[in-house]
């Protein structure tokens, strides 16, 4: 992987259920830490953008964009990071697919998509 391709600055989060004084449970996207001293966020990365579609959903127009991120490997399992989501740039990126180079210790390659999907 080269350097001066990680350019861009994005940010993991995962969904948390916190539950208040009274007992109620929400749901709260929380940034995605791998051990206490280590935070995904601002962590370099290459973000490459396909052309965006839009279709009839409901009863408006939606939008939504496709996009490629490759970033530097580190320690989490693909179903883990399945149920995370990816903040770049304004956007909220959903994780369609996790993919590793070939030795599965370089980098990660992720697949995912920004627009209207479930709860993300």
């Amino acid at each position: 992987m080269l350097a001066y391709r990680l350019r861009h600055r994005i940010s993991f989060q995962q969904l948390v259920t916190e539950q208040d004084s009274d007992g109620r449970r929400t749901e709260v996207w929380r940034n995605v830490w791998l051990d206490s001293d280590t935070e995904l966020v601002d962590v370099p990365a290459e973000v490459l953008t396909g052309a965006g579609r839009e279709f009839q959903g409901g009863n408006a127009t939606q939008a939504e964009t496709s996009a490629r991120i490759n970033l530097r490997w580190f320690p989490a399992g693909d179903s883990e990071m399945m149920k995370w989501r990816i903040l770049w740039d304004g956007r909220t990126y959903g994780i369609l697919s996790v993919e590793t180079d070939r030795t599965a210790r370089r980098e990660w390659r992720l697949r995912c998509m920004a627009g209207p999907t479930k709860g993300r």
